[in-house]
């Protein structure tokens, strides 16, 4: 496997900004038709991907052990943020 960069740990705090958008839009302001939150979140998701993309400060190589500690707070931030959100 090739070295961990920045860029793909920016891959999924794209994903994860938003899924907590489409989720703070979806509880707080306007009840989505599920098929619409999907693609809503697809849609941010793939802008997030494209900025991600052209931008050359993610290029980025970072250790093994940055890489999943970072992943894990991605995933843990997103754990909180869903449910805080529902409540």
């Amino acid at each position: 496997m090739k070295e961990p960069t920045i860029k793909k740990v920016a891959y999924g705090v794209a994903m994860a900004i938003a899924i907590i958008i489409v989720h703070f839009i979806d509880a707080r302001v306007y009840a989505m038709p599920p098929i619409f939150s999907l693609f809503l979140a697809i849609f941010i998701t793939y802008l997030g991907i494209v900025f991600i993309k052209k931008s050359d400060r993610f290029d980025q190589t970072i250790s093994r052990t940055k890489y999943n500690l970072i992943n894990a707070i991605v995933v843990f931030v997103l754990f909180i943020a869903y449910f805080t959100i529902s409540g």
